[in-house]
């Protein structure tokens, strides 16, 4: 949201000022419950409230106190005797003050100045802020300085907004902004005031530029009255210009293809894993994607009757059609329940995943065997916070959280070497980028990117993608499960390369008795796939190296998320009180860890968390 340029926030003693009331009498309205002035706009930082002028006008307006002559008529208006002339409605493309955006438009005359009404099509994500200045072009330069834009803020139609309806509402001026005003007028060297008499000399000849200026927020039933019109009000997702055109040709709510809720796909996902006979094959799975679609389809019933076709001074362009699924296809999920034996869900959760991932792109079972592998692995963590076996959201649940995240680093270093010693390269690529996991590990960067293609000893795939010449990254299915700290021994050391770079890839080193070398990529820690591993500080952070080596020599203990606190405390000198932070957070050059070294770091780290203080 916006903010008025001229005006600074008011504190509660300003309010009463410019309410007309008096200091006790506020701070009497503001204590009590339910408070008798409006919601604060922000609070300061001692945590004070403060308002906008606009938030006092209208509480003014609302409540027969004068308001301010120097807030916008809109705010100041009496209820309008007859309807405000229409000047336009429909749907156009403006583009002079602004990029080029597609609107719904109306344009009233009221005796007071016009007001400009605009609805943006086909989201392009500028805020409203950025887009409100295009209504200047509806009308002419002489009427920007009466008029008032108003933008209503589109409605969500499963989670509407608590106080109701409201629209931002804009002014137009020509006044520049404070930025420019500084630049002017401290403008300064030989030349300064020659420049700055230039500067203003184009810019009185110059045609004027139009600003818009955020004014404050009003609800649509006070600007229904206003104008003497009821407003428009769209949901979200339903802005398009289809229906932008359609409503030129109605004066109420008409019902569209629902394009807006989750349920459509919700719907065709389960009519498709009864054709793949997923019931019998996998009930678990199914009755986890049956139970998450009957509580959505009821919240979403409800949503639909919470949400009227019309309020106090507005009506709903249009709205979704209400789900209606087949028969069949609802009393197979109506009634559903879990299935709470969680030997049986880990089972089909691993079982699952093994299929899922092999699956060409186009196999119909893809999406119903992706979304239930998302429902089992929350049903066992449920399960385990339940039993208490968690206690923090970070905290690894087995089965659950054994699934790839995918992980990029850069391909080069003595570590990523001898990694790729022990990987075996896949030389036909055109079958491997059918594969569903594959096109997972991509996330959308283009096959071209990829040079080479590997498989560890576990079965997880390495692609190697150039990202431009030259310069090659590893995308890699990587663990979170701890399995393999168990093969580490006392000849492990743990490697990454350049902490200057922004990632690394840490790698477990292990010499075996036959004389080879075994290369396991460190676990990361659970739920961690946009985190990614460094140390120093040439660009990357030491944090996840810290937390993942930690969980790998303590386990997953109850009391891990307290000893993760520890790189935050310093001895009384100033050095940090963890010494396996201190080396992998000053450590120049290749990171080599050894891993009994780290064993013993991280028990000292746990020794200190529960010292008494």
């Amino acid at each position: 949201m916006g903010h008025p340029r001229e005006q600074q926030p008011h504190t509660l003693a300003q309010f009463a000022e410019r309410a007309g009331i008096s200091d006790g009498r506020a701070r009497a309205l503001y204590a009590a419950k339910p408070s008798g002035l409006p919601a604060p706009d922000r609070v300061d930082a001692g945590g004070r409230p403060l308002w906008w002028a606009s938030t006092i006008d209208i509480w003014c307006a609302r409540t027969g106190r004068e308001v301010s002559m120097d807030s916008l008529w809109l705010y100041r208006a009496p209820a309008a005797r007859t309807p405000a002339a229409e000047l336009r409605r429909g749907v156009v493309t403006l583009g002079r003050y602004g990029r080029p955006h597609t609107f719904y438009v109306i344009v009233w005359d009221t005796e007071h100045g016009h007001v400009v009404y605009l609805q943006p099509l086909e989201k392009k994500g500028e805020h409203k802020d950025r887009l409100a200045v295009h209504a200047a072009e509806l009308i002419e330069p002489r009427w920007w300085s009466t008029a008032a834009v108003i933008m209503p803020l589109e409605e969500n139609l499963e989670s509407p907004l608590g106080d109701g309806p409201f629209a931002y509402v804009y002014r137009l001026t020509t006044a520049p902004d404070a930025e420019e005003l500084q630049e002017t007028e401290t403008d300064g060297g030989a030349f300064g005031g020659l420049r700055r008499w230039f500067q203003r000399t184009a810019t009185a000849e110059a045609p004027a530029e139009p600003r818009a200026e955020w004014a404050g927020q009003q609800d649509l039933a006070d600007l229904a009255k206003a104008i003497g019109h009821t407003i428009p009000l769209w949901l979200y997702d339903t802005e398009t210009s289809v229906n932008a055109e359609q409503t030129l040709s109605y004066n109420r709510t008409f019902t569209v293809e629902d394009t807006v809720t989750a349920w459509p796909a919700v719907e065709k996902r389960l009519t498709r894993t009864v054709e793949i006979g997923m019931p019998g094959e996998f009930p678990a799975a199914f009755a986890a994607l049956a139970v998450d679609a009957a509580e959505g389809l009821q919240a979403l019933r409800a949503a639909h009757e919470r949400m009227p076709d019309a309020g106090d001074g507005w009506y709903l362009v249009c709205r979704p059609a209400r789900p209606a699924p087949p028969i069949d296809l609802e009393q197979r999920i109506t009634g559903a329940t879990l299935v709470t034996d969680t030997d049986l869900v880990a089972k089909e959760l691993i079982e699952l995943r093994t299929v899922e991932g092999e699956l060409d792109c186009d196999d119909p079972r893809g999406d119903p065997y992706t979304e239930a592998i998302t429902l089992l692995e929350w049903q066992l963590r449920r399960a385990a916070k339940a039993s208490g076996a968690i206690r923090d959201s970070h905290d690894y649940v087995p089965v659950a959280d054994d699934g790839f995240l995918p992980y990029s680093a850069p391909w080069e270093g003595p570590a990523v070497d001898a990694w790729r010693k022990t990987l075996t390269p896949v030389k036909d690529l055109d079958p491997l980028f059918r594969l569903r996991r594959i096109h997972r590990l991509l996330d959308e960067r283009p096959l071209e990117q990829v040079r080479e293609a590997y498989r560890d000893p576990e079965g997880r795939y390495v692609l190697v993608i150039e990202l431009h010449a030259g310069v090659q990254w590893s995308r890699a299915e990587w663990p979170a499960s701890p399995r393999a700290v168990s093969t580490w021994t006392d000849k492990t050391v743990l490697a990454a390369d350049d902490g200057a770079q922004s990632v690394v890839t840490l790698l477990a080193l292990t010499a075996t008795d036959d004389g080879r070398m075994r290369v396991d990529p460190v676990p990361l820690p659970p739920r961690s796939d946009r985190d990614a591993f460094g140390y120093s500080y040439g660009g990357g952070t030491p944090t996840t190296t810290y937390h993942a080596l930690l969980r790998c020599a303590l386990g997953d203990i109850p009391e891990l998320s307290k000893i993760r606190r520890l790189p935050g405390e310093r001895h009384a000198d100033g050095t940090p009180v963890s010494q396996l932070w201190a080396a992998i957070s000053t450590t120049k050059g290749p990171l080599r860890l050894s891993w009994p070294q780290v064993q013993l770091w991280a028990r000292a780290d746990q020794k200190n968390t529960f010292v008494d203080k």
